[in-house]
């Protein structure tokens, strides 16, 4: 059986990006998007907020310096990433790998 994942989101960062380093020297870059789903159908709703994670090669390290209030199209897939806690207890959290990413200010 064949899975896919992909997804395209256009929100606003709601802080500035977290650029870290792992031990093997790899960039990884964690951000949230505050998304308004109902804008297009003239509703006002409450907003979502998502977390993406880019790795490495993609655009964050590559273009303009992204800061909060930037609004963004964001390309990727879903992941689930599944810990134990020091006490033993099962966790995990939905999250986007971003893919491609597009500042939408002309900024």
């Amino acid at each position: 059986m064949m899975f896919y994942s992909k997804v395209i989101l256009i929100g606003l960062l709601t802080e500035n990006p977290d650029t870290r380093f792992t031990p093997s020297g790899a960039q990884v870059t964690t951000f949230v998007l505050q998304i308004h789903p109902d804008e297009e159908s003239g509703e006002r709703g409450g907003a979502h907020t998502i977390e993406f994670i880019a790795i490495e090669k993609d655009a964050l390290q590559q273009g303009q310096p992204l800061s909060k209030g930037c609004r963004l199209l964001v390309e990727g897939r879903i992941r689930t990433r599944r810990w134990k806690t020091v006490n033993g207890d099962k966790r995990s959290k939905l999250e986007i790998m971003a893919e491609h990413i597009y500042p939408l200010d002309d900024k």
